[in-house]
């Protein structure tokens, strides 16, 4: 194995649902009955999921701004989630956003035995900032952004493009990610897929290991 590529959200970064939806609600003064944040975090991470391969909402990970108005949508389909309560959470959504318990860790010592990375991942908006926030973006060796590149997982493009930013071998390349239909995609292109069972809090442990395993470290 050479090159390893990621998935970003509820691969190696979820959003905490107390800081999220608690930030969220500060800013509209909004109060929080117990259990809401974790039920509307669960429920909006859900939603993101099931739409994720809907061709009615392909479109949102190509342009930013379809992106702001797909997911305001997708929020207002929560309950108890109104207009103003979804834009507060739209506008809190990369500072609540954290790595896993153990991203940093597999990260660092995936870099370190000389593996190259990347974040292969559908997305309206720059993720970058959240690498950066947490010191991760030294690892990354490129960022292959749905917006940015054009194509949507599991379209075989964007695996090339990937392939190509990093010079790498299918055959002795892996993808780890959490959705079946997006990140299963990657074997079309000759790239084994590792799909881990989802983890909702960035408190967890993601399941690492079994990377770590597969790389022989």
């Amino acid at each position: 194995m050479t090159t390893v590529l990621f998935d970003f959200a509820w691969t190696l970064f979820a959003r905490d649902p107390n800081r999220w939806v608690g930030s969220a609600a500060a800013l509209i003064g909004r109060e929080v009955a117990a259990g809401e944040a974790g039920r509307i975090a669960s429920d909006f991470a859900e939603l993101l999921r099931t739409t994720a391969t809907d061709p009615a909402h392909i479109a949102r990970d190509l342009d930013p701004q379809v992106w702001d108005r797909a997911i305001l949508a997708v929020l207002q389909q929560i309950r108890g989630v109104d207009l103003p309560f979804a834009r507060a959470l739209h506008e809190t959504r990369a500072e609540a956003l954290a790595p896993y318990a153990d991203t940093a860790s597999t990260l660092a010592a995936l870099s370190a035995r000389g593996i190259r990375l990347g974040v292969v991942s559908n997305v309206g908006w720059d993720i970058r900032i959240c690498f950066a926030r947490h010191g991760l973006d030294r690892y990354i060796d490129a960022f292959v952004l749905s917006y940015e590149v054009g194509f949507v997982k599991p379209d075989v493009r964007i695996w090339r493009t990937a392939v190509e930013a990093l010079a790498a071998q299918p055959d002795r390349t892996l993808m780890v990610g959490d959705h079946p239909g997006c990140d299963g995609g990657s074997v079309a292109v000759g790239i084994p897929a590792l799909v881990l069972p989802m983890v909702s809090s960035p408190a967890q442990l993601r399941g690492f290991d079994q990377v770590l395993a597969l790389a022989g470290i």
